[in-house]
């Protein structure tokens, strides 16, 4: 079995990290809306759980969301700095 080198990994976050993202925005927008009493969410969910999961919901967007950027920084850098290298005659 080949080993697989850290950016193989890395991307692998990257991609995991971004599906969780998106989920956790759209629950967080989702309890906005449904505070708001816009677009019907507060049909869908009531307003005591919307106080929650937007009250609670910010440290762990904060926290993925550092995990989704650092690592797509450090392979945009990479990227980057690998083409400027090659380009070189």
């Amino acid at each position: 079995m080949a080993a697989r080198n850290v950016s193989f990994y890395l991307v692998k976050v990257v991609r995991i990290s971004g599906w969780a993202l998106l989920l956790l925005a759209l629950a967080y927008m989702a309890s906005g809306y449904a505070l708001c009493g816009q677009f019907g969410f507060d049909r869908w969910i009531s307003l005591r759980r919307a106080a929650w999961l937007h009250a609670n919901l910010d440290l762990p967007f904060i926290a993925l969301l550092l995990i989704h950027v650092v690592p797509a920084g450090y392979l945009a850098v990479r990227r980057r700095t690998w083409a400027r290298k090659r380009k070189q005659p």
